[in-house]
């Protein structure tokens, strides 16, 4: 999963540092290689590559190819205690997007697991940043919540870090990480932990996603570990003729992943400290800090399906799908203007951003020139490209669309509702980058507590997803420090609008929003994957 990045200015620094200590310990020699490409030093290629793994048939050692280089490694250990959500890999693109940490399950493959964080996550760059994770728990720490859903395996959740990030286009790129030597870990966890390897989504598929991995002992008092690439093995039910060895991927390396894949339970984890093979000094992880968890998850245990609350409470809020074309939510909140529903856009110019969205067809009909009609036609949902631009911006720039639910009023501001019967949202989308739906309570309320309005993190799909969404889940941001504080469901009885927002770095992102519904009595549901 991306998210929405804060760079620290040790960043800036991380080659001279790491240099240096390279030196003290009679390494100099790994730095002295002339960098093969001058204008891209660190980085392999994009997923739009030409790259693709030749099958050898009949052999037991056939290697995948791959045009990335050696590069002397300049990974600096991170250590929970500096509390830094970013791990200075040395590989980092221009972008400054490698080295964050993200969490992934097993959603695709039909599972409910999760990971829950013992604090919320998100700051003043996105809702979905683990920077607050990092400082309340000096590492990356949080309980795997295994839920096996429909899956005929077992479970799995965990967390890991892209090596070098994304492109200027938004492409995950691969790296050489080969001169790390390997990987040493700090941790404390419940239950074994399996450190894969992740390459390019077509390497992935062409081995059966059976990727070089080793497993970390569970260990409830902590522990330190270190692994050379030749310790990273396929595991033993891969039979398929497309072999990789640990140093062959380590030339390709996508990604690391820490997963926790179980029976169904709850496991708590702690990682504290991730070095190159070698340089980790023991940071302590600790289990205690973690509380115990719901065992009941928050989402339906089928995010697909819509949910079936008992005796749900009426609301009049109609699915809106796009593909029957009409440019009006019927959300049933209306305050008799007949204004509500209506699809907007909105930027980051009020800001100093030149973000914009780029539309497939242009807007306007018969009533007015920003009528989204021809493009929800032509897209089967609202659909666009994102083109986010940062202008002056000290931040992500963003865009979003959004719409009221019971209308204008007569000031032309958006009217308040109590929209707690709808239980919450449904919506099915797409979407290149990961978004976030916010409430919006109107412009005094919205400006009274700084912006900082209840959302949710969406993650990113390129293929379609649904999700059910209760006002529960719905929070203010971490960053937020002021007294006028909202739950979901507070916000819920005081809501003027939704809105779905995308923000990540400067780069072009296509979306489309197929349908939204209310979580109770909602009929959100996949749909072809329509993109611009």
């Amino acid at each position: 999963m991306k998210s929405i990045k804060k760079i620290p200015k040790a960043s800036i620094l991380g080659v001279a540092a790491v240099s240096t200590l390279f030196t003290a310990c009679d390494l100099i020699n790994d730095l002295i290689p002339a960098d093969p490409n001058t204008d891209n030093p660190q980085v392999q290629t994009s997923s739009s590559s030409n790259f693709v793994p030749v099958p050898v048939p009949q052999s037991s050692s056939a290697i995948l190819p791959t045009s990335s280089y050696n590069q002397p490694s300049v990974f600096q250990t991170w250590r929970g205690t500096d509390r830094s959500q970013k791990i200075e890999t040395g590989f980092d693109t221009e972008t400054e997007t490698g080295g964050y940490w993200f969490s992934f399950a097993d959603d695709a493959d039909g599972g409910n697991s999760r990971v829950v964080w013992p604090v919320p996550a998100g700051d003043d760059y996105s809702g979905s940043s683990l920077q607050p994770i990092v400082e309340y728990c000096n590492g990356i720490c949080g309980t795997a919540a295994l839920s096996k859903g429909i899956m005929t395996y077992n479970p799995f959740t965990g967390v890991g870090f892209n090596i070098a990030g994304e492109d200027a286009y938004g492409y995950v790129i691969s790296a050489d990480a080969s001169s790390m030597g390997g990987v040493c870990v700090s941790y404390a966890s419940e239950a074994p932990i399996s450190l894969e390897m992740d390459f390019q989504d077509n390497v992935n598929a062409q081995i059966s996603y059976a990727n070089p991995f080793v497993t970390l002992p569970k260990s409830l008092s902590g522990t330190t570990k270190s692994f050379s690439w030749n310790d990273f093995k396929q595991p033993s039910w891969y039979k398929g003729s497309y072999k990789i060895s640990g140093a062959e991927g380590a030339r390709q390396l996508v990604s690391l992943r820490f997963k926790i894949q179980a029976t169904t339970s709850n496991y708590r984890f702690n990682i504290s400290e991730v070095g190159s093979n070698g340089n980790c000094t023991g940071v302590p992880a600790s289990l205690s800090i973690i509380g115990d968890i719901d065992p009941n998850p928050v989402d339906p245990p089928n995010p697909i399906d819509p949910p079936n609350p008992i005796d749900p409470p009426a609301n009049n809020f109609e699915t809106w799908f796009g593909y029957n074309g009409s440019a009006q939510i019927v959300t049933g909140y209306d305050n008799g203007t007949e204004t509500s529903g209506y699809w907007y856009s909105y930027s980051d110019d009020i800001d100093g951003g030149h973000s914009t969205i780029q539309w497939p067809v242009p807007m306007g009909n018969d009533y007015s020139m920003e009528a989204k009609d021809p493009i929800i036609e032509e897209c089967n949902g609202l659909c666009g490209t994102a083109v986010l631009d940062k202008g002056e911006l000290t931040y992500n720039p963003y865009v979003g669309v959004g719409f009221n639910l019971a209308g204008e009023g007569v000031n032309g501001e958006a009217d308040i509702v109590d929209a707690s019967a709808m239980g919450g949202v449904c919506i099915t989308y797409t979407s290149e980058a990961a978004p976030v739906l916010e409430m919006g309570l109107g412009e005094s309320m919205d400006a009274k507590i700084g912006y900082a309005q209840p959302t949710v993190a969406l993650p990113k799909s390129t293929t379609g997803t649904t999700k059910f969404i209760p006002w529960s889940s719905f929070k203010q941001p971490s960053w937020y420090k002021g007294s006028a504080t909202f739950t979901g469901e507070e916000a819920a009885k005081h809501l003027a609008n939704l809105r779905f927002k995308i923000q990540a770095v400067p780069g072009e992102y296509r979306f489309n929003i197929q349908a939204i519904g209310p979580f109770n009595g909602g009929a959100c549901a996949p749909v072809a994957n329509v993109l611009p």
